[in-house]
């Protein structure tokens, strides 16, 4: 388990429970710590889900970028104009796609990326993600690029996955003895979470199915 997972959940655990997680509190950090741990192993399990995050700088005017092999599939592709902001999603198209949005889509630019396309399979050394349109001039721009991924070094995991499986399962071993009907519900929300989760990743989004309105 990576340190990007065990301080994220933790971090929503103390949000959860103020002023009661450390040293002479109701739970010592060491020991929610091992819960978190606990909890990774148990989702990755129940979900059957890897997760690979990598963060690409965006160069002047370029469309295309290496992709990590550990990527067997790609989730989402934010956006972060100041380089740690991710505040936009870019959205999955096709290179058809590109054609009807503009038979020039290679020569255009933006201020920001709006679609990403992928290059190859996710895995093999010559996979590429494409983005359209690309920043002629770039600052700190960058992208992050997650999906389920294969490998050792695979350890991250997204904040809404934490929150959905992570943080409920630990809730509901810390309040098993203090409120045994509220970790029941905890644990509700956990199997829930996983379910949501593992279903995700086996309802992938249709390709080329982008309409192209007026004003493109």
């Amino acid at each position: 388990m990576s340190s990007q997972v065990q301080s994220g959940v933790l971090e929503k655990v103390q949000d959860l429970l103020p002023n009661q997680i450390g040293t002479n509190r109701a739970w010592a950090t060491e020991s929610v710590e091992r819960h978190i741990m606990n909890a990774d192993r148990l989702v990755r399990e129940r979900t059957g889900n890897l997760y690979h995050q990598q963060e690409i700088t965006l160069a002047n005017a370029t469309l295309e970028y290496a992709l990590d092999t550990e990527f067997i599939d790609i989730t989402s592709v934010e956006f972060a104009i100041d380089g740690s902001t991710y505040d936009w999603y870019l959205r999955p198209i096709t290179l058809d796609d590109l054609d009807k949005i503009s038979l020039s889509w290679r020569d255009d630019g933006s201020a920001r990326p709006e679609f990403y396309t992928l290059l190859s399979t996710p895995g093999l050394p010559s996979c590429k993600i494409q983005i359209y349109r690309p920043i002629a001039t770039v600052g700190a721009q960058t992208i992050l690029v997650t999906g389920l991924g294969i490998g050792t070094t695979t350890t991250t995991c997204p904040d809404d996955v934490q929150n959905k499986c992570h943080v409920p399962h630990v809730m509901s071993v810390l309040l098993a003895k203090k409120s045994p009907q509220e970790a029941a519900s905890w644990f509700q929300q956990y199997i829930a979470g996983c379910e949501v989760v593992r279903r995700r990743t086996l309802s992938r989004h249709s390709k080329g199915t982008l309409k192209i309105g007026v004003g493109w």
